[in-house]
């Protein structure tokens, strides 16, 4: 089974159990990897957490069975996994614009959110350039969270003072990035880190990676034109799917060489380490 396929599956699973509690097993099976990077995949070639993606399909489904019905919204709610009308027309309302009552009476824009179905395109005129690398063991320090969203940790450290502070202790900012994985709900755990011989300062948190092999990939465009997210999609839909090698299961790395927000511009090798399929 192919990994396009394997996507499609995982999809499949979870269109069947959006109104249950999804199975981490079963889809971790399905990709044939840990369901902590299959959520990670998916969030990259989506844009979308799967609880989102799942939120707004049960929402759409939920506007489309309510035109239709005279079933109260109480009951409707609940079918779609909320514990409250309240619950359920905020949340119908912060997708849709209406809420659920205006919805019914007709006439009112809804949006539908289609089931996703994945599949390969490749372009020929398209290269990808990439470079192997085998690294010995090596450690970071920096600062590790979880957050509500992909990156949020990158905002903590701007905004407390750590990032100053590490520049004040080893002369330069964070310059890395490390996704641990995201959680059933979308929330992100991220690192935010630099390379670090010995022990981690007093404060900060530490993590050591093994000798293993790595995949570099460098990104580099316009911020406002998703330079680094498109050349995630490209490596989770095109190379990866058709390349000898499969993650291995460990953070993953973003390299930050430039990223300027002034003038619009980022540089970014992306790491990620690897094992033979």
């Amino acid at each position: 089974m192919d990994f396009v396929e394997r996507l499609n599956r995982a999809v499949d699973y979870i269109e069947e159990h959006l109104c249950d509690e999804i199975d981490q097993g079963r889809i971790a099976a399905i990709m044939a990897t840990s369901y902590a990077q299959f959520q990670a995949t998916f969030a990259q070639l989506t844009n979308l957490s799967v609880a989102e993606y799942s939120r707004r399909r049960r929402l759409s489904l939920a506007a489309c069975e309510l035109r239709g019905s005279s079933e109260r919204l109480i009951d409707l709610g609940l079918k779609y996994g909320y514990q409250s009308a309240d619950a359920f027309t905020v949340a119908f309302k912060r997708l849709h614009g209406v809420s659920p009552s205006d919805a019914r009476r007709g006439g009112m824009p809804l949006r539908f959110h289609a089931r996703l179905r994945f599949s390969l395109t490749m372009k020929g005129a398209f290269t990808m350039d990439y470079s192997f690398l085998q690294k010995e063991s090596f450690r970071v320090a920096g600062v590790r969270r979880t957050t509500p969203y992909g990156g949020g940790t990158w905002a903590i450290v701007k905004s407390d003072g750590s990032n100053e502070a590490m520049r004040a202790l080893s002369g330069r900012f964070f310059d890395l990035g490390l996704c641990f994985g995201f959680g059933a709900d979308g929330s992100n755990d991220y690192m935010c880190a630099i390379e670090w011989a010995g022990e981690a300062p007093p404060g900060l948190d530490s993590y050591e990676y093994p000798s293993c092999g790595w995949l570099r990939f460098e990104a580099k465009g316009k911020i406002s034109e998703n330079a680094l997210g498109s050349t995630w999609q490209r490596i989770n839909g095109e190379f990866l799917p058709q390349s000898r090698y499969r993650e291995a299961g460990l953070p993953t790395i973003e390299k930050y060489l430039v990223w300027d927000e002034a003038v619009d511009q980022s540089l970014v090798e992306i790491w990620i380490p690897i094992k033979e399929k």
